[in-house]
């Protein structure tokens, strides 16, 4: 049975497709979504409250503000967002870019770090980019984003992730 990890970038409630998100969930019995969202712009407590009750998606960050290269302190890591919201302490820096700093405060509070495949640090990397048919794995981290950017998001991708076997088993990270 192939084991999949499916992630996909810039996840908000303007910004969910979650139709698209049912579509799959509807096709899949066992669908899991790892949604990596900029927690500054996901603060509506309607809209958390219903994703929680969604067991089929985990929210996890994408930094703060969203911005290249960007420093979140460790007391909003902490304490802040990632309690309040309920997002998973899984991290994907915005564009790839995570300084060395950044890096070591992430691991000091037990984060999953998301790191690009050609990034040489230790950390979870994509071996299936959406826009591209699913490789022959059995354990694949497939990688995206919500809205159609870099080729390879939902909608546009959407006929690659139909190419999977039924029985495929999604996972949070």
């Amino acid at each position: 049975m192939k084991q999949i990890w499916l992630d996909l970038d810039d996840f908000g409630d303007t910004n969910s497709r979650l139709d698209w998100l049912w579509m799959l969930k509807n096709e899949f019995p066992d669908f899991k979504v790892n949604l990596f969202a900029i927690p500054r712009d996901n603060q509506r407590i309607e809209w958390l409250e219903y994703l929680k009750q969604l067991d089929w998606i985990q929210l996890c960050v994408h930094g703060w503000n969203h911005e290249s290269n960007e420093e979140v302190d460790e007391k909003l890591l902490k304490e802040g967002f990632i309690v309040y919201q309920g997002f998973a302490k899984v991290y994907r820096a915005p564009f790839w870019q995570l300084s060395d700093e950044m890096y070591k405060r992430l691991k000091k509070l037990g984060f999953k770090i998301m790191l690009h495949p050609d990034d040489p640090r230790e950390g979870i990397k994509y071996n299936w980019n959406i826009k591209d048919s699913p490789p022959n794995l059995d354990i694949v981290y497939a990688h995206g984003h919500v809205q159609d950017v870099c080729s390879n998001g939902l909608v546009e991708s959407f006929s690659n992730i139909m190419k999977l076997p039924k029985d495929t088993e999604f996972k949070f990270l």
